[in-house]
This record gives structure tokens, C-alpha cells and sequence, in this order.
């Protein structure tokens, strides 16, 4: 578990580094990396902690739920005679699925939103922003991963899933322009720009939750183009939102 940790972090920073280029070459707003850099370091090193703690939890939830008894369900159905990459896709949209409810949960309901609130914390996104996570916000998303192992997907792909999803992490964060090609990536997969809206504190919070694709937003009517708002209407965490405490990282 700690050999894979090491990994993300290694994959995290990797990507980190390429995508800085970007944001210093096309920065949407000025960032003070020198001072913000400490601060987001620390959650990523918070983040790396919860990840040791929260893949044990996994493998427990996975035995736990994944019974033979099921699997010979899923065999039964002839979905686990589709093609790898087929069952990869169904896997990949069905966690997604979770994660919309379970996003959209956390922001109308005042309960769950304590589990939500440190990573919208934030008060200027780029690309080491995203690991205000905390434990229980994590937690909470995790459970969407189950659905991998109950289509079979194997060990080894699922560790290119879990580099693609922090690349991604990464990606939808970014500092970088707000540019007319991403209105076409956007179709089905989110961006930067896409994810930033719903950051923005004009009551926004609700809107955009996807976390890799549009289609559920596009589907239940929480999508807002971002072709219909500047980047000047996008305001982020301010005041006391802004304030880091110990139970915002717990997320109690």
C-alpha cells in the first residue's frame, strides 16, 4: 500500500510539474506558487496519509461486498463476457455516476457538506489545489470504485485507473485560459474551465459536478456552459470558508 502511495505521489508531482508549464505559459489569473506551495504541499502529504489509510479500507469494503455468490450474478448477466475495455467503460461511468449523487449530496445537505468543505476551501485553483480532501470526503467517493473489481477488471489496469484519476485531479484544477477547445472536449469529459464553475461562490456549487464526465450534469440539469460565463464571474473561497481547521481536514 505504501509502495502504491509512493507512486501517486510520484505520478502527482510528475504531471504536476508539466501542467505548471502550462498555467505559467497561459495563466488564467496570476498565482503566487512561492507562498501557496507549502500550504498545498501539506494536503497532498495529508492526502498521501488518507490514501495508506483508506486503500486498507478498500480491500476490507471489496471482501466485504464482492462475494463469490455476486460474481456468479455478474457472470450470470454475460456482463463479465463483454470485452475488457467495454466493461472498463461501463466501470468507469457507473463510478462517475456515484460520484455526481454523492457530490450532489454533500452540497444540499448541511451534514455532509462538513465532509465537503475543505476542498472548497480553496481560494485560487491550480494544479496542487485539489488535494484538500478530507478523510471522510474521500471515503465517501471511494465507495464508487467498487464497481472495477464487480466487473472484473483486473489489478494491473486498475492501477492506470488510479494514475488517470489523479492526473485528472490535477487537470480539471488548472490555472490555465479559458479556451473555445475545450468546448468540445466538454461534450463528454470535464476541463478545466468546466470544473472551475463549479467552484465559483455565485451559487454555482450545485452545478457541474461531474467529476470526469458531463453527461450526468447534462442529464439531471445541473450543467452550466462555460461558454455563457467570464472568467470574471468566477470567485472562489473567501473569508471564512477560507479558514483551514483540523475539522475541515477530518471533515466532521
Amino acid at each position: 500500500m505504501i509502495a502504491q502511495t509512493l507512486t501517486g505521489l510520484l505520478v502527482l508531482f510528475l504531471s504536476g510539474m508539466i501542467f505548471w508549464i502550462w498555467e505559467i505559459q497561459d495563466p488564467l489569473r496570476s498565482v503566487e506558487y512561492r507562498s501557496r506551495f507549502p500550504r498545498e504541499f501539506g494536503a497532498a502529504m495529508i492526502s498521501a496519509v488518507y490514501s495508506i489509510i483508506l486503500a486498507y479500507f478498500f480491500v476490507a469494503l471489496v471482501r466485504l461486498t464482492i462475494s463469490p455468490s455476486l460474481m456468479d450474478f455478474m457472470g450470470w448477466t454475460g456482463l463479465l463476457s463483454l470485452p475488457l475495455w467495454v466493461r472498463l467503460l461501463i466501470a468507469y461511468l457507473l463510478k462517475d455516476f456515484s460520484f455526481y449523487v454523492t457530490h450532489w449530496i454533500k452540497h444540499v445537505n448541511n451534514t455532509l457538506w462538513l465532509t465537503h468543505n475543505w476542498h472548497h476551501s480553496i481560494d485560487q485553483l491550480w494544479w496542487l489545489a485539489a488535494q484538500r480532501e478530507s478523510l471522510t470526503d474521500v471515503l465517501l467517493f471511494k465507495v464508487g470504485f467498487l464497481s472495477f473489481p464487480l466487473l472484473g477488471i483486473p489489478p494491473e489496469i486498475m492501477i492506470f485507473v488510479g494514475i488517470h484519476y489523479i492526473i485528472h485531479d490535477n487537470w480539471i484544477h488548472l490555472n490555465v485560459k479559458w479556451r473555445s477547445w475545450m468546448g468540445v472536449i466538454e461534450w463528454f469529459y470535464v476541463t478545466p474551465r468546466f470544473h472551475s464553475v463549479h467552484h465559483t461562490q455565485t451559487g454555482s456549487h450545485t452545478k457541474n459536478l461531474g467529476a470526469l464526465f458531463t453527461i450526468f450534469d447534462r442529464i439531471f440539469g445541473t450543467y452550466v456552459d462555460p461558454e455563457k460565463v467570464t472568467p470574471d464571474q468566477v470567485q472562489f473561497a473567501s473569508g471564512d470558508n477560507a479558514v483551514v481547521t483540523l475539522r475541515k481536514i477530518v471533515g466532521v
